[in-house]
């Protein structure tokens, strides 16, 4: 599942009439890049969701060829991270799933998630990074064997003290998506997270080599147009 649906409103300074899913990085368009990394990590099979400027992102899935194969499922009212994936979930099946928000760029292998979230067992599996800039990420707590035992979304910053990001890449298991309210706009760092928790689910967090780059802001799409990410 990928999380394209939000109105990208950060970047309407510099891409005001593009959907963020379709600003262009390295003369081809964010999605199609998304696509051929997951592609890379043998997932055949990708559900997108559309909101803002969502004909376009519809005329991009016409002209889709190739793995993987692309759905695209328009949002009439923004749901949120979570609300995205409980509405995609007939279309998602019965197992285990990737989430992957769709400003996020890595070249991070899944299969070493993958591996981790069946290690464990959890619910689901969240791909964290340590870093010392915090500022409005959601940061995760973890224990001594790396489950999740607490989320703190949008920190302030905290004096040059690390923590760990929340990166935007789950494994997650259908039986904890079916606890998303339908219907309902919500998050899984403010909402589902913490509920589950709350409840005495397991969530397991794995930890990447290298920190994630956020390009729904300005200053990082940049930065991804200057070839900071590197196929």
């Amino acid at each position: 599942m990928l999380l394209a649906a939000g109105r990208g409103t950060r970047l309407r300074s510099v891409e005001p009439n593009v959907p963020k899913a379709l600003v262009e990085i390295a003369g081809e368009p964010l999605l199609a890049r998304q696509l051929r990394y997951l592609g890379g990590q043998g997932i055949s099979r990708v559900v997108v969701n559309a909101h803002h400027l969502a004909d376009q992102v519809l005329a991009f899935a016409a002209e889709h060829r190739g793995s993987p194969d692309l759905l695209v499922l328009v949002e009439k009212e923004l749901l949120g991270t979570a609300g995205g994936v409980r509405n995609a979930l007939p279309q998602l099946g019965q197992e285990s799933f990737v989430v992957l928000y769709g400003d996020v760029l890595t070249n991070e292998p899944l299969s070493l998630l993958t591996e981790r979230h069946q290690q464990t067992g959890a619910l689901a599996t969240l791909a964290v990074y340590e870093s010392a800039e915090i500022e409005a990420k959601g940061t995760v707590t973890v224990d001594d064997a790396g489950m999740v035992t607490a989320f703190a979304e949008k920190s302030a910053t905290a004096d040059g003290a690390t923590a760990l990001i929340n990166a935007g890449i789950y494994i997650v298991e259908p039986e904890l998506a079916q606890l998303i309210p339908e219907h309902i706009a919500s998050d899984f760092g403010h909402d589902v997270f913490p509920a589950a928790l709350a409840r005495g689910l397991r969530l397991a967090a794995h930890r990447l080599s290298s920190p994630v780059l956020d390009v729904g802001v300005p200053a990082t799409l940049q930065l991804a147009r200057l070839g900071h990410l590197s196929e």
